[in-house]
């Protein structure tokens, strides 16, 4: 492995903190003329650190898909105020926080129209407001965005919001002064409303419901607003920046960062940007020198809107199986005294054995090597941790089993301002997003450049991981949290999938000989299922025996995208059907029947797969996926 104080020698806060500071400048909605600002000022900067750069252009209309992911209409937006007309106040102002609006909004010019403003204060529910007039109205809704859609149907012209999105870590108090970046994803179907909208602090919020209270106290009347919004939506284009240090065949590793969201969005996701182009940056500036070698194989950065980005660049470079792996950074240079939690990596799913997993908490351990403690060790003074697969980024994609580019992510939780207006540049600390980006760099150049003599390195990190994932295992079942089939049954896929992971090692070093560490990984767990008295005895459902193959390649970026193809009945079927269902259970069974389906497993395999990753048996819910994905032809029996 290359030693990393070369690395840790080279990289600098400075430069990362520059660069998050200009990103954070531009307005950077995905598919709009601010994101290709963005975008080309990006390239720009790469290009002056004589990276080789260029810019990537997609159409990106209502009619455009890239594998499964429909794609949408352009934005622009030049101005947008929301005024309060009696008191004469000012509630909301485009020029003065982009995070006002709610992006994608449709135009509105009501400046010498005044419309009354209607609060609801009873929840988001419709049947709540039986009777209530919205038709020429603006609504003041209290509530999150995509459950009060149904005011348009009512005949609302627009709303405006002072939702906060509360977690176990945040509550609407400590946002109090902030403001929620809130965005319709509009689908361009028929019946669809054009919808626009405010956003105002809770503070503000409080404000405004008072006097929507005294008003209605006073006369029954509601108070007046005037909305403006200087918008529009059209066919257009979106973009990915690509950069590239060539390697000595044409074998790819990955690293990736999505570029897009409101200004200034630092920590999500300007510091994610930064830290990969200073990864590239310090690797081509040592290449160049002669410091270090060139890379047996190519590096890429692929810089995209969220998802919507991804999707369109792996539609047109199919070449997946010269890919060795990828690490993708969403939101990693959060200050931790800040109640900014641990920088994390999380591993790629258990679906998708290989070693990359290894790779990256090795690299994570090399970045971690910052000082030294009395007995002259290193120590990490970043807080960070490792974690089992979750969704939410650009790495489900890459990750998927149909694409099988194995990618982690490097990624921060909790993170007190996630996704508000308070996502400001004070809460960037320079010292973490160096320890992320050296994790992106001992990552990318090391898997370009593995060789046999490096594999006892990964070796090591495997049985850590082992190690560390049958302790939280162990440490489930004797507090009670999971029973005797349980674990027993995951303790057994483990083994199968660690096994697995080695015999990958042949895909980064060729003729890697792995049998010397699968028999010691066989004998880890095999002394662990005497110790406990392990069986594998999770219950498969042995009735459901019909094998299924998928007609896609990639994840589904959104089901409701297939109302386009004039399947909405068998939706609205399905929704209903979920209703009283736990709707983040529900997520995890998406991505994770998906990842499961291959042509090979049976329904009762891939419903005991499901359970086992989650830890519960979700046999119904796998059903009732599998169901919708039949009707909306996207699998079919072998």
């Amino acid at each position: 492995m290359q030693d990393s104080k070369i690395f840790r020698d080279s990289v600098s806060p400075k430069r990362l903190l520059n660069v998050v500071k200009e990103v954070s400048n531009f307005h950077r909605i995905q598919a709009s003329p601010m994101f290709r600002e963005a975008a080309e000022h990006v390239t720009k900067i790469c290009k002056k650190y004589g990276l080789d750069a260029q810019l990537i252009d997609y159409v990106s209309t209502p009619d455009t898909w890239y594998l499964q992911c429909k794609m949408f209409q352009e934005w622009s937006i030049k101005s947008a105020t929301l005024d309060l007309v009696e008191p004469e106040m000012r509630l909301a102002d485009f020029s003065a926080d982009h995070i006002h609006v709610v992006q994608k909004s449709y135009p509105i010019d009501r400046r010498n129209d005044p419309v009354d403003l209607v609060m609801l204060d009873k929840g988001p529910q419709e049947e709540n407001y039986e009777g209530l007039d919205l038709e020429g109205k603006w609504v003041f809704s209290r509530y999150q965005l995509n459950t009060t859609s149904w005011i348009y149907k009512r005949g609302a012209l627009g709303l405006v919001t002072d939702f906060v999105m509360e977690t176990p870590n945040r509550k609407r108090s400590d946002l109090y002064h902030s403001m929620t970046y809130t965005s319709y994803w509009h689908r361009h179907i028929p019946g669809e409303p054009e919808a626009r909208g405010f956003v105002l602090s809770p503070a503000q919020g409080d404000q405004l419901a008072k006097l929507c209270r005294e008003k209605f106290e006073k006369d029954g009347g509601y108070l007046q607003v005037k909305p403006f919004i200087d918008s529009a939506l059209y066919d257009g284009h979106i973009q990915d920046v690509e950069v590239t240090i060539e390697g000595k065949d044409d074998k790819v590793v990955y690293l990736a960062a999505h570029l897009c969201h409101p200004r200034s969005s630092c920590n999500d996701n300007a510091s994610g940007v930064s830290a990969t182009i200073e990864a590239m940056n310090v690797m081509n500036t040592l290449i160049k020198e002669g410091k270090i070698e060139k890379p047996q194989h190519t590096i890429k950065l692929i810089l995209m809107p969220e998802m919507m980005g991804t999707y369109p660049y792996l539609a047109t470079h199919p070449d997946y199986d010269k890919a060795l792996g990828a690490m993708n950074l969403d939101m990693v240079g959060g200050r931790q005294t800040r109640f900014y939690g641990p920088i994390t990596l999380t591993k790629n799913p258990w679906s998708t054995p290989n070693l990359i997993n290894e790779l990256a908490t090795y690299a994570m351990g090399e970045a971690g090597k910052e000082a030294f403690s009395l007995g002259n060790d290193y120590v990490a003074l970043t807080n960070h941790r490792v974690d089992s697969f979750s969704g939410g980024s650009d790495h489900i994609i890459y990750a998927d089993p149909s694409i099988n580019i194995p990618c982690c992510m490097l990624g921060q939780w909790p993170d007190l301002n996630y996704h508000t207006a308070t996502d400001t540049l004070d809460v960037i600390d320079p010292e973490v997003l160096k320890f992320s980006c050296l994790t992106a760099i001992n990552f990318a150049y090391n898997l370009a450049n593995l060789k046999a003599e490096d594999l006892p390195f990964l070796f090591e990190e495997l049985e850590k991981n082992i190690v560390d994932e049958k302790t939280k295992l162990a440490s489930a079942f004797l507090n009670g949290k999971i029973d005797a089939d349980m674990f027993g049954s995951k303790m057994f896929k483990y083994k199968r999938y660690y096994l697995d992971s080695l015999r990958t090692a042949g895909k980064l070093v060729e003729g890697a000989d792995t049998s010397a560490e699968e028999a010691n990984v066989s004998a880890m767990f095999d002394s662990w299922f005497r110790t406990y008295g392990l069986t594998d005895s999770f219950v498969t459902c042995c009735d459901l025996d019909t094998v299924y193959k998928r007609n896609f390649v990639g994840p589904i970026q959104g089901l409701d995208d297939y109302r386009a193809l004039g399947k909405g009945e068998v939706l609205d079927a399905f929704n209903e059907k979920l209703k009283g269902a736990d709707r983040f259970a529900m997520y995890d069974v998406e991505s994770n029947v998906v990842y499961y389906i291959d042509g090979k497993r049976t329904l009762g395999e891939v419903v005991r797969e499901v359970s086992l990753d989650s830890c519960t048996d979700r046999k119904d819910l796998v059903l009732l996926f599998v169901d919708i994905l039949k009707k909306l032809d996207l699998i079919s029996e072998v």
